[in-house]
């Protein structure tokens, strides 16, 4: 994943959830904070995913299941 990707999708994360803050105060619609934070946590999660399966940078290419 490109780093300014990476960048973008942290900083869309973080509003969602500063946002979903806000509407889950006293009147406000908790629906959609939940729902706007149901998608920040999504986001969060994308990234981990990247960056589990992003392949190294150096060293030898081990295919799956190899030993």
């Amino acid at each position: 994943m490109d780093d300014d990707l990476r960048l973008k999708l942290k900083e869309l994360s973080a509003s969602m959830q500063s946002r979903a803050d806000e509407l889950a105060s006293p009147g406000g619609n908790t629906d959609i904070s939940s729902l706007m934070s149901g998608i920040a946590v999504l986001l969060e999660a994308v990234l981990v995913i990247a960056e589990e399966t992003r392949t190294p940078r150096s060293g030898p290419t081990v295919e799956p299941g190899s030993s």
